[in-house]
């Protein structure tokens, strides 16, 4: 930077975490000393989690004789110092170009899977490690910080952290003393964000290696069930403790009975060779079947006790503030009528809903009248076993195990591509159906198919697994 051109700062963030704010503060910081400033903004595509990108500029010079021109865009080559609240944002403006030896990269050791990661099958987590590499190589500078950290000691919002650790970088031109005077004008949940700009201040810069993962969290077995989880072998016990877990919440102890019994089938059946992987992968892909959302399932979570207190603390409102919460809902006809008793006829394709129709709902979960609508469907619960939908996944989850099972014992290998095919029960509406009819296609005749030719066979289910995993929707023949 130099005093002959204003200091730059482009800041990267995502939706919720109140990067406008950090530019409002900023500003008004810049100004209270003198300095001349300006911030612009482009938002993200949505309010939580979208990527959004804000630019500030201020002038090097203290009360200047000739009011400074700004520029509403960064320069590549003139970005001194370039914020990132996640560390694959600071990627995104290294492929801009914004990022060189002039400039000082601050970011965190937190990772926030963005939507492409999350939709896409398996492990569709972005590698950091040369994301970073090529940062550190690139920048001036590289700083981390355990933002995370900081939000717990503040109990505020990321912002007040990530404002601490500018005013720590040495890069901005005012002091840090202007900057908590920033906080305390807005007036807005001044003692916690001091706090969080306080342990923003002292941040340690950490080296790049702390970006990790998240390590996963399992959830224990219910009581009741823990004597049966305990009798499964110990690599299996983690994944099918969890899922017992979940199940009982989503249906009753006696579904997640069902999800043991099934999956005991499966360990009879694995030799328990590469400590038994055959049966960790069924065991994953058989809860996350067997918990298919439906209707009943987004209004049980919807009314999950706590959730309105959630709410509020997420986004910083008093109990004693009034709170509105409007649930935007569009089930399809299919959704509806899959609730109809297991053996009834399915209507003719004239008659269901087209791609794109359903029935637009806007409930207000916060009143009494909306939230006892939810809660009704929700009651509903009990009765899933008895519709249609469930019958018809039920006996797919029923021939998949059993292609596994038969499989075992002769291909290991090929059992484990079998059992890996769960992936295509994912989604809802079109989407499902889709997959569930690929499925449908490769385990109902894979007896018939290992025989009459097997290495056809498994190239088949390669190909859709590879179709599966992949971002491409092409169709691929099964």
């Amino acid at each position: 930077m130099s005093a002959d051109r204003p200091v730059c700062v482009l800041v990267a963030a995502l939706g919720g975490q109140g990067g406008g704010v950090l530019m409002d503060w900023l500003v008004s910081a810049a100004r209270q000393e003198g300095f001349p400033a300006q911030a612009t903004s482009i938002a993200g595509v949505a309010q939580r989690t979208g990527a959004t990108t804000y630019y500030f500029e201020v002038s090097a010079e203290r009360d200047p004789k000739r009011r400074p021109v700004f520029s509403i865009y960064p320069a590549p080559g003139a970005v001194d110092l370039q914020v990132s609240f996640e560390p694959t944002e600071a990627g995104r403006a290294l492929s801009g170009g914004f990022i060189g030896p002039e400039t000082t990269v601050l970011t965190t050791s937190e990772r926030i899977y963005s939507t492409a990661e999350k939709i896409r099958p398996g492990d569709g987590t972005v590698a950091l490690a040369p994301i970073l590499q090529a940062i550190g190589s690139c920048a001036g500078r590289l700083d981390v910080i355990d933002m995370a950290a900081g939000v717990r000691i503040g109990r505020c919002h990321p912002n007040a952290v990530m404002f601490g650790a500018i005013a720590a970088s040495g890069i901005l031109p005012f002091s840090a003393e202007t900057c908590r005077g920033a906080i305390g004008r807005s007036g807005v949940a001044v003692e916690r964000n001091l706090a969080g700009f306080d342990a923003g201040m002292q941040m340690q810069a950490l080296p790049a290696t702390s970006i990790s993962k998240p390590t996963r969290s399992f959830d224990p077995p219910p009581p009741a069930l823990v004597e049966r989880v305990l009798a499964l072998p110990e690599p299996v016990q983690q994944m099918a403790g969890h899922a017992t877990a979940r199940l009982c919440d989503y249906q009753d102890l006696a579904y997640g009975e069902l999800y043991l019994q099934r999956l005991g089938d499966v360990v009879d059946h694995d030799a328990g060779d590469d400590d038994y992987r055959l049966s960790v992968a069924v065991a994953r892909g058989l809860a996350s079947w067997m918990a298919y959302e439906d209707v009943i399932r987004v209004a049980q979570l919807k009314t999950r006790p706590g959730r309105l207190g959630r709410i509020r603390r997420e986004l910083g409102i008093a109990g004693d503030v009034p709170l509105n919460v409007h649930d935007f809902l569009k089930p399809g006809s299919e959704e509806l009528l899959d609730l109809l008793p297991a053996g009834s006829n399915r209507p003719k394709p004239a008659d269901t809903d087209r791609r794109g129709r359903g029935v637009a709902l806007k409930i207000k979960t916060s009143g009494p009248f909306g939230w006892a609508i939810m809660r009704g469907l929700a009651a509903l619960k009990p009765w899933r076993r008895h519709s249609r939908r469930h019958r018809r996944e039920q006996d797919l989850i029923e021939l998949w195990l059993q292609a596994v099972c038969d499989m075992a014992g002769r291909d290991k290998e090929l059992a484990g591509k079998l059992a890996s095919l769960a992936v295509w029960a994912r989604g809802y509406g079109d989407v499902r159906n889709r997959g569930l009819a690929r499925l449908d296609r490769l385990v109902g005749n894979s007896r018939r198919g290992a025989l009459a030719d097997k290495a056809a066979y498994g190239d088949a289910i390669t190909a859709s697994l590879k179709a599966a995993y992949s971002e491409s929707a092409s169709e691929v023949q099964t």
